[in-house]
């Protein structure tokens, strides 16, 4: 490590070698500071048409070298920005830093929907002009965007996670979609891993524990530029299976701006203003915004709240050596998510709360180096969330039977209960604390190898989750759910999650006659730490192989009517790590009743029950870990684009509950041997006979099992715009078909009762028990932008071709049956027809395995954007202005189908 980080400096101060003046630079973004590689840099001496070129490298820097001293002209050309010129006199060795100026808008280049990435995956951006035209109220809005998305009704009475490449919806032992994708924030990855905050025994489904990102809370008006990667990403993401949200955010000078936005679901209201505190250089960007919303605009009682506020700072300075970029920024997000009860409808009064409130502080220098070395560039991140948040939930609890107080708190506890009250008041509390550290370094390399180009990085990154909330706080007495399995337990007593990752990667650029090739390929190591050494995962490391390639064919014809054809595709592996809730889940509390005396005289009275409390850890649970792989094709002639992506995904070892069995004996007291008329008090045990006898127990625990195979195809065609009518066309849309299923076996209970009393043995089933589903839709866009009115509309035909659904078959009968000790045994064929046994082999109806399918619904979607000058914006839209829903029969039945308009207006000014 000493030799390395010696040749690093060596790396960084050796002086140039090149004789005469030495003239180098950077050139970015002028709005965003984003480094612009490939952008053609001409040195004119003075006098002469001749110039010398070069290229800029990823990091958008460029050298010349053996100048003499004078004036040149510098040119800079850059597709999409203006020409940059200017004469530099040359004494010495000289630095530039340019910013390029971004074109003004014309009826050629305004675009409302998500472009696809002209890199070597699949991937959209979606620029600032698209999210102001599609007026989201949050990030879930964006996602209609992507090839196979859809503009849905806002949901923002219920968690939004996202779901990328799938069909149909799936359950939450399928949740590892969401958790698996990474959402950053400049270049700082939003950890949701410490995240514990779930109601137990509650009935209201409003928990994130283990499910991903709840884009509710991301707002859009400070984004400039969202990248949703849905491809093979860079090695220096990790952490993450399905895919990765890339969000960058309003980083330059800006007039102060206000978004009023009203529908019938929501009211949101967002300003913001970016102040150049010194010049370019120095740049602070302040905003926020404030939402509510119902899920019903019928429903006063229930409602969500957002409130986010953000604090960036930016500045850039330039040596003859170097440049930097240094960003800092303070984020707070809010929310309140509120239930209540009808008191005209109900005098229950229960109530349900749940806020969240989110600081985060984070910083980044950026360096650049001008020296002609292999270390082109630094980068250095740091960030620190800490959340509080708190669920509050009441509720009054009515019995219909005595039932006794689980208060027990050790294993083996034999003890007398009490009963609970037939009506009682329940108060939870849930306090959670979960704070996230991210530090990250990146080293940026370059060089050549004969004709190869390198584009290299290597680095590290470490993470650390970590919660210091109180946890479950609650009377035990009084509990919300009489089957209460639960005890009070402090989060903050539960381990820190800790990861170390390394990575490295190579982008090889070269050329074979007229082909042009990028290669990228990299590798990431991860490592969780802080682990112990009863976990499988203790001490191991998980590689992560990833490559890309690009291939640029000879273009065909001349000109403007000439074809250009590019193949790409990639493979690579995906690896996400268990949250701290799937490594340390609660322990689990069982408590039998033994003896249940209850005869009419309270003083006689004796309930006897044994606790039973078990670890509920799984120390086999390993990372999930995706294989994607995918090949695309694309073309452009005459301002025409068009792509098509065929995807495969392989996942075997997501995150899911399974169930297990657990053999309980206990004392089976005969409260009939009790003579009532000898009684002076509470009977004594040793005088009650008593038979032993065992509850086998199912329970869920973590696991490794769910399997999720995705295969599909993308496309997307934009048109060039036609001059005639001012409108554009974009045709995107995808067919996907995704298989969810368990990948290990499965233990069940029968439900049924024999006797009176539940059958006491449990089957293991070694089948898939899930389904495939498949959908195809397309959406065909017509955006129009008439330049002279200020006017921007678009009209989308949004069709949904088909969905089905076909459960996967199994012959329903068990491998293996376990008897009441626990023990397990082969399933026969004479245990089919045992009387007891025959009930654990599952039978289903003669359609249960038949393909259903629901034909095709097409919705017409308008939106509007007038623009009144520089200083006024106003914006309406409406989904399903006019949709078709045709009736069809499903399993004889006649289906009729109907949908509702969605719309809503927003107010934007600028000052």
């Amino acid at each position: 490590m000493p030799r390395f980080f010696v040749s690093i400096l060596l790396l960084l101060v050796a002086p140039g070698a090149a004789a005469g003046a030495i003239l180098r630079g950077t050139v970015a973004d002028a709005a965003t500071g984003q480094p612009q590689d490939y952008a053609l840099v001409q040195l004119f001496p003075a006098g002469s048409s001749s110039p010398r070129g070069a290229i800029t490298d990823a990091q958008g820097a460029f050298v010349f070298s053996g100048l003499q001293p004078g004036d040149y002209r510098v040119k800079v050309a850059f597709v999409g920005f203006r020409d940059w010129e200017r004469t530099v006199r040359i004494a010495g060795d000289t630095t530039l830093r340019i910013g390029l100026v971004a074109k003004p808008l014309t009826a050629q280049e305004v675009v409302v929907t998500a472009k696809e990435s002209k890199g070597a995956t699949s991937a959209s951006r979606i620029d600032r002009q698209a999210m102001e035209h599609i007026q989201p109220s949050s990030f879930s809005d964006l996602l209609s965007l992507l090839p196979g998305g859809m503009a849905q009704t806002p949901r923002l009475g219920a968690p939004n996670l996202i779901k990328l490449r799938e069909a149909g919806n799936s359950s939450d032992d399928y949740d590892i979609s969401s958790l698996g994708t990474a959402f950053t924030v400049d270049g700082v990855p939003i950890s949701t891993d410490a995240n514990l905050q779930a109601v137990p025994g509650s009935s209201i489904d409003n928990s994130l524990v283990s499910r991903g990102l709840d884009m509710r809370a991301i707002p859009t008006d400070n984004i400039e530029s969202v990248e949703i990667v849905r491809g093979i990403p860079s090695v220096e993401y990790g952490n993450l299976t399905s895919g990765l949200v890339n969000i960058r955010r309003r980083a330059t000078a800006t007039p102060f701006e206000a978004r009023f936005k009203a529908d019938e679901y929501g009211k949101l209201v967002s300003a913001g203003k970016g102040i150049a505190l010194k010049g370019d250089d120095k740049v602070l960007n302040i905003d926020g915004d404030y939402l509510t919303a119902r899920s019903d605009p019928r429903n006063t009682l229930a409602n969500y709240r957002r409130i986010t506020g953000s604090l960036r700072y930016n500045s850039r300075s330039v040596t003859d050596r170097a440049s930097l970029r240094w960003r800092l920024s303070l984020d707070y997000t809010g929310s309140l998510d509120k239930e209540k009860t009808d008191a005209d409808a109900s005098m229950a009064g229960d109530r349900f709360k749940a806020s969240y409130n989110r600081f985060a502080f984070a910083s980044a220098f950026h360096w650049v180096f001008f020296d002609a070395g292999a270390v082109k560039s630094l980068d250095i991140t740091a960030s620190l969330a800490q959340e509080v948040s708190r669920m509050e939930q009441t509720k009054q609890v009515y019995l219909n039977r005595p039932v006794p107080l689980p208060v027990g708190m050790t294993n083996g506890q034999e003890h007398d209960a009490e009963l609970l009250p037939y009506k009682y008041t329940a108060d939870v509390a849930v306090d959670g604390k979960p704070m996230n550290a991210f530090v990250k370094a990146v080293l940026g390399l370059g060089g050549r190898t004969g004709g190869v180009r390198h584009d290299g990085k290597a680095g590290l990154d470490w993470k650390y989750d970590k919660n210091w909330g109180k946890g479950q706080v609650y009377d035990i007495t009084r509990p919300l759910n009489p089957s209460n399995t639960n005890r009070p337990r402090a989060f903050s007593d539960i381990p820190a999650g800790t990861e170390l990752s390394l990575f490295a990667e190579d982008a090889l650029r070269f050329e074979a006659g007229r082909h042009r090739f990028v290669v990228t390929a990299g590798v990431r190591a991860m490592m969780p730490l802080n682990i112990r050494k009863a976990y499988a995962m203790h001490g191991k490391v998980y590689v992560d192989p990833r490559v890309n390639v690009q291939w640029k064919l000879p273009a065909a014809g001349e000109g403007a009517g000439r074809w250009n054809f590019e193949v790409a595709g990639g493979i690579g592996r995906h690896t996400k790590t268990p949250t701290l809730d799937q490594l340390y889940p609660d322990p689990i509390y069982n408590d039998l009743v033994q003896l249940n005396y209850y005869p009419t005289d309270p003083d006689l009275r004796r309930i006897n029950m044994l606790t039973y409390v078990w670890d509920n850890i799984n120390f086999d649970l390993r990372p999930a870990r995706n294989l994607k792989w995918e090949v695309r094709f694309s073309t452009q002639h005459r301002g025409m684009d068009f792509s098509v992506t065929y995807f495969q995904e392989r996942m075997r070892d997501g995150f899911r509950t399974m169930s297990y069995y657990k053999a309980l004996p206990y004392k089976k007291y005969d409260a009939n041997a009790i003579d009532p008329g000898t009684l002076t008090g509470p009977p004594d045990l040793a005088d009650v006979p008593y038979t032993t006898d065992t509850l086998l127990d199912t329970y869920g625990r973590w696991a490794n099992g769910s399997r999720i195979d995705k295969r599909g195809i993308e496309f997307q065609f934009s048109s060039p715009r036609i001059e005639s009518i001012r409108t554009r066309i974009t045709v995107n849309g995808a067919w996907f078909r995704t298989t969810y299923s368990n990948s290990a076996p499965i233990y069940r209970s029968a439900t049924v009762n024999l006797g009176g009393d539940p059958l006491k043995y449990v089957g293991l089933y070694d089948w898939e028990d899930g389904s495939v589903r498949q959908q195809f839709n397309t959406n065909v866009t017509f955006d129009t932008h008439l330049e002279k009115l200020g006017l921007t509309f678009s009209t989308t035909f949004q069709c949904l071709w088909f969905t089905s659904s076909q459960p996967l078959w199994n012959d329903g009968v068990p491998v293996a049956w376990v008897d009441a000790s626990g023990t397990e045994h082969p399933f026969t064929e004479a245990d089919k027809h045992d009387t007891q046994l025959q009930w654990l082999v599952q039978t289903y109806s003669a359609s249960y395995f038949d393909r259903s399918t629901v034909p095709f619904a097409m919705d017409v979607n308008l939106k509007a954007t007038k623009h009144f000058g520089r200083w006024a914006r106003l914006a309406m839209y409406v989904n399903r202005l006019l949709s078709a829903y045709p009736d069809y029969y499903r399993n004889g039945v006649l289906t009729r189908r109907s949908a509702s308009p969605y719309f809503g207006m927003e107010l934007n000014l600028t000052f």
